[in-house]
């Protein structure tokens, strides 16, 4: 059973999520980061808490249950919910589907976007260089677990700005022009969307702003993101044509 439920939480909402420290604390960029980072944004509890070192899921899914009741009290929106009636916490940041018994999530395309918005494109590097604390008493024999995060990925502005300088900042996928429709105001604005995902790569490495990174605009962005595995460029333009021609 997949479990796809709309969410009416958008990128741009998403992105100020992220950034307001009262909704999303330091342990839920924690579990975030590793969700995005996997391949196809795609893991389960489980495997987050072997990669930090704690013993079972139940603290990971504490913390998730946690985030997005603030996430739901800071939006209002209505969140999933199960057949009882009850909410389905787990499916306000994530999709996911039923195999075997386990419940692997997948990180909803609009917080993709708004991740790669917020840590893809600052000048400051998503990276934690000290001691990460995921905290929870009840639940772990042993106290608190420290995990200390090694993988660096360069996303910076520099790579952003070369890749614009050579492509522009229409979509590459269907020409949409932000400066040509709003004005000044909408000079450079445009995602960029990376080619090889990251969870792929799973090592430090120099981005090539003119191979790695490509300039498109939201609507496209969301639907590249919108299947496990990702939609190609072309694939999305013949969406589009097809669409046209029908």
């Amino acid at each position: 059973m997949f479990y796809n439920d709309p969410l009416e939480i958008s990128a741009d909402v998403w992105i100020e999520l992220l950034t307001d420290r009262e909704v999303t604390t330091e342990p839920d960029l924690i579990i975030l980061k590793i969700v995005y980072e996997s391949k196809n944004h795609e893991i389960r509890a489980s495997e987050i808490a072997s990669r930090l070192n704690i013993l079972h899921h139940g603290p990971i899914n504490l913390q998730i249950s946690r985030f997005s009741k603030r996430v739901i009290r800071k939006t209002g929106v209505q969140p999933p919910l199960r057949r009882d009636g009850k909410p389905r916490w787990w499916h306000v940041p994530f999709l996911g589907y039923e195999k075997a018994g386990r419940f692997p999530w997948i990180m909803r395309p609009e917080l993709v976007i708004a991740f790669e918005e917020v840590f893809g494109q600052s000048d400051t590097e998503f990276v934690y260089s000290g001691e990460i604390t995921i905290e929870d008493t009840s639940s772990l024999s042993e106290g608190t677990v420290r995990q200390v995060f090694v993988n660096r990925y360069e996303r910076t502005r520099h790579a952003r700005s070369i890749c614009i300088a050579h492509y522009g900042s229409r979509c590459v996928v269907c020409g949409f022009d932000f400066e040509k429709i709003y004005g000044p105001i909408g000079k450079d604005k445009i995602h960029i969307h990376h080619l090889i995902p990251l969870s792929e790569i799973q090592k430090e490495y120099e981005v090539d702003p003119i191979r790695d990174l490509r300039p498109v605009c939201p609507n496209c962005h969301l639907i590249i993101h919108s299947k496990r595995e990702p939609f190609t460029i072309e694939e999305v333009r013949k969406m589009i044509t097809m669409s046209r021609n029908g």
